[in-house]
């Protein structure tokens, strides 16, 4: 793995990195062993030039397909109407 790329997951672990100052965040960057271009995405916060840098994807696609014969789970009805008062014509409310 590259030097980027762990040091992107131990910022994206810890706190304490998220918590740094400019400075500290600058000398950290400074003591990576990567080349000028990448430190200065790095520093810039650029993360397009740095997807580039490192080959990364322009687009990514995600998406959920479902099995086959994958049914979909019935609502039985239970907890229906929770929470719901019923309903009361205006003139029950009164009294006489």
């Amino acid at each position: 793995m590259s030097a980027v790329l762990k040091f992107l997951e131990a910022m994206g672990r810890t706190s304490s990195t998220a918590a740094m100052s400019d400075s500290e965040y600058a000398a950290t960057v400074a003591r990576l062993d990567i080349d000028a271009a990448q430190q200065r995405a790095l520093l810039d916060r650029d993360h397009a030039a740095l997807n580039d840098l490192l080959g990364g994807r322009a687009t990514m696609f995600f998406g959920l397909v479902p099995a086959e014969n994958d049914e979909p789970q019935r609502d039985d009805g239970e907890g229906e109407g929770e929470g719901e008062a019923p309903e009361q014509s205006p003139d029950t409310d009164r009294a006489d």
